[in-house]
């Protein structure tokens, strides 16, 4: 019984050490282009507030620190904007367009419980 034991342990240890594994590795982005609108998180999603009207707000938001998405309404789907590369602002890309419609280009990262992170590569106005 002694052996039996001990290989459900080693079993059981095998298994969490594979399951951490899996969840460490990096993501492998797809590269994607998407059109939508530059929105403030906070507001658009506790208040529902968004588009040119908001813009000002938005400006003070982003001024605070706030990360921005992309909110493409057409499939609606909301992504995470962030930089392609370490120490880089995630919002710089994007500041002089909140609120407004965009076409971003960049790498797709879907996280796990579904998240959809997008790095910027390139953002363009319509």
């Amino acid at each position: 019984m002694k052996a039996y034991g001990r290989a459900v342990v080693v079993a059981v240890v095998l298994v969490a050490l594979g399951a951490g594994t899996v969840f460490a590795q990096a993501l492998k982005p797809k590269p994607v282009t998407v059109t939508g609108r530059i929105v403030d998180n906070i507001c658009m999603l506790s208040m529902g507030q968004k588009g040119e009207g908001h813009r000002e707000c938005a400006i003070g938001c982003d001024k605070a620190g706030v990360r921005m998405a992309l909110l493409d309404e057409k499939a609606n789907a909301l992504y995470t904007l962030m930089a392609d590369k370490p120490f880089v602002d995630p919002n710089s890309r994007i500041r002089e367009h909140l609120e407004r419609v965009v076409t971003v280009k960049g790498d797709l990262y879907e996280a796990p419980g579904g998240q959809k992170v997008l790095a910027i590569k390139e953002v363009q106005t319509r």
